[in-house]
């Protein structure tokens, strides 16, 4: 694995925690449902020592604590597997976890770990590996209630994609839920406002996570980029489902205070936060 980033850098923790709980809640809520990632990646690698300690200060009863429990067994897990054990550890061993990868290579690592590809349920996404953002177009055009879609692309996606893109995730939010993680280099600067205008125009009231560049921590991924998790879903709209909403709010609140001691950060410094509506938006 010759990868640009350490896996369990601080935006891994942060996306692999926000999916951890949401997961948990998930199953807890509804039961089972398939987790779909088009941009699969390496299903694990070896943790880098600071990784290991950052896991093991979170809380045992931390939804992400539990789903990396292998850190001190020489294994950091990705997203599909994260999915998996937190799934299995709730009890539902009935989650599709269906993914896909470009590489080759990548494909077969993660079906060598037992998950399923894209193509069993969406025949639209390649055998041979297709553009991720092309699988989600299909993930999109196939998700059923209670589905999960992550978008994780590498650098490109503010700067390319995402004005093209956030129609689309608020479109799987109408029918089931999506999470994004994405690199945002300067908040401040127009792609990063953009970005705050898309969320705002398309998504209102989905949540925000944001982690700022950490510097001099030796992980590479963490250290140029703010950091960002966002979290849409149909449920969070739903008036009958306000007390289970409610309690996921709370956990991720929870959550973001532990990872937050973890990296040495203010308290606050993750805490989310809903995405108001544009006062210019109908």
């Amino acid at each position: 694995m010759n990868l640009p980033y350490d896996m369990g850098n601080a935006g891994d923790l942060l996306k692999h925690g926000v999916l951890a709980e949401f997961v948990r809640w998930q199953c807890e809520s509804n039961g089972s449902f398939r987790f779909l990632d088009p941009f699969g990646g390496e299903p694990w690698s070896a943790p880098r020592a600071e990784v290991a300690r950052r896991v093991r200060s979170l809380p045992e009863g931390c939804a992400l604590r539990s789903a990396q429990s292998d850190v001190d067994h020489g294994r950091y897990y990705g997203s599909g597997l994260v999915v998996r054990r937190v799934a299995e550890a709730c009890g539902h061993t009935g989650v599709r976890v269906l993914v896909s990868d470009r590489d080759p290579a990548r494909r077969e690592r993660l079906r060598e770990c037992g998950l399923s590809m894209l193509t069993e349920d969406f025949p639209g996404c390649s055998a041979s590996g297709c553009d991720g953002y092309a699988a989600f177009d299909e993930i999109v055009r196939g998700a059923k209630d209670g589905d999960l879609a992550l978008i994780d692309p590498f650098r490109e996606f503010l700067l390319k994609k995402a004005r093209e893109v956030a129609p689309r995730m608020a479109k799987m939010a109408e029918r089931a839920s999506v999470l994004l993680f994405a690199l945002n280099l300067n908040p401040n600067n127009w792609v990063g406002q953009r970005f705050d205008d898309l969320l705002a125009d398309h998504m209102p009231g989905a949540w925000r996570m944001t982690c700022p560049p950490l510097r001099g921590t030796g992980l590479k991924g963490e250290s140029k980029y703010h950091l960002e998790v966002i979290l849409a879903a149909r449920a969070f709209r739903d008036d009958a489902r306000r007390r289970d909403v409610d309690t996921l709010w709370k956990r991720l609140r929870e959550f973001s205070r532990h990872l937050a001691a973890a990296l040495d950060l203010p308290e606050d410094a993750l805490a989310p936060r809903k995405v108001r509506r544009s006062e210019t938006a109908p």
